[in-house]
């Protein structure tokens, strides 16, 4: 199956958007997950505590699915090979966000939010 040149460049352009966009909602989850955790040794109000993780929520859900588009160009563009350290730390910050998103799930159910 040949590619066309369009095609290619398109496919590369996504990949440096989103590899980008993985690093921006990374470092701004890891943000708000500080501030929710100063937060509750500051005693911030319960709506804002509220927001913080229904933004945080919000803000892991986008990073699991940019990490995971991400992983899935590096093995449409074959790229694995130059970028190892990349394709590694995109699983460990994908990985980790999913499983933050999970535990503030589980404490958004617990406390009926």
């Amino acid at each position: 199956m040949r590619r066309s040149r369009g095609s290619v460049f398109l496919l590369s352009a996504l990949y440096w958007l989103v590899a980008r966009a993985v690093v921006f909602f990374f470092i701004f989850s890891l943000l708000l997950f500080l501030l929710y955790l100063l937060g509750n040794f500051q005693e911030f109000l319960d709506s804002t505590q509220i927001l913080l993780i229904r933004l945080l929520k919000s803000s892991l859900l986008t990073e699991v699915f940019f990490g995971s588009l991400y992983l899935l160009l590096v093995f449409i563009l074959r790229r694995q090979r130059r970028y190892v350290g990349r394709v590694i730390l995109c699983c460990l910050a994908t990985l980790t966000c999913f499983a933050l998103l999970l535990t503030f799930s589980f404490l958004s159910a617990w406390f009926q939010l």
